[in-house]
């Protein structure tokens, strides 16, 4: 899944933005929020472009309008959910090739690292 709309014209991508290329991209059902009642975490560089909300412990405060508010700028664990096989939307919504876990437990080792990163360097 690209996030090319994340980008300003001329910029790279950062780390994170390459992290979800890695993830594949599937089209969820209008309106659903399932993966939105979840403990969201954001990296810095996250928090930023969907601007604020570091940590919730329940419903993402981005829900407006019985959708995401920041689709385009969610979150590394909002994009993961229902495409690993061990995060299954509830809903059956999936691509073609779902992450493998231990391809899901990889990319997250990797947003991890890039979270503790970006939190260091603040």
């Amino acid at each position: 899944m690209s996030c090319k709309k994340c980008l300003s014209a001329g910029s790279e991508k950062t780390a994170i933005q390459r992290l979800y290329d890695k993830i594949p991209s599937f089209h969820c059902r209008e309106g659903c929020v399932a993966c939105c009642d979840n403990q969201i975490q954001f990296a810095p560089e996250e928090e930023k472009r969907a601007g604020g909300f570091p940590y919730t412990e329940r419903m993402c405060p981005h829900i407006k309008n019985g959708g995401c508010s920041v689709y385009e700028n969610r979150a590394f664990i909002c994009r993961i959910y229902g495409a690993s096989e061990i995060m299954p939307c509830p809903y059956g919504c999936k691509p073609e090739k779902p992450l493998t876990e231990a391809e899901t437990k990889a990319l997250l080792r990797e947003y991890l690292a890039l979270k503790k990163e970006q939190e260091t360097s603040l």
